[in-house]
């Protein structure tokens, strides 16, 4: 909603929009790291068997990776300055959710 601002006119130059998406950005930069990391020791047994389950998490690892180290980018050089950080970073986002709902749903 942040990089495609003109489709939401009220978020605008709306600094406390900019200001949460940088809060959840650090909380995310934060608690991702432990949360997946804790999350692999304790199902380690079931990811020696590929399934969709372990893709869609394996997907979840690195797109969450990407999305720390372009949020880094952005939040350092700004989002005016630098086009393809940005729009790897929207990617990511609606691929993390795609994958968040198939692993939700898949046979465990």
């Amino acid at each position: 909603m942040l990089a495609y601002s003109e489709l939401f006119p009220w978020l605008k130059e709306s600094s406390v929009i900019s200001l949460l998406h940088i809060w959840a950005g650090l909380f995310f930069l934060v608690i991702f790291p432990m949360y997946a990391w804790d999350h692999i020791r304790g199902h380690s047994d079931r990811l020696r068997n590929f399934t969709l389950v372990t893709a869609s998490g394996i997907l979840q690892l690195f797109t969450g990776l990407g999305l720390i180290f372009s949020g880094i980018i952005l939040l350092i050089y700004d989002t005016d300055t630098l086009g393809l950080p940005l729009e790897i970073h929207l990617v990511l986002n609606f691929v993390l959710v795609v994958s968040l709902i198939i692993h939700k749903v898949s046979r465990k």
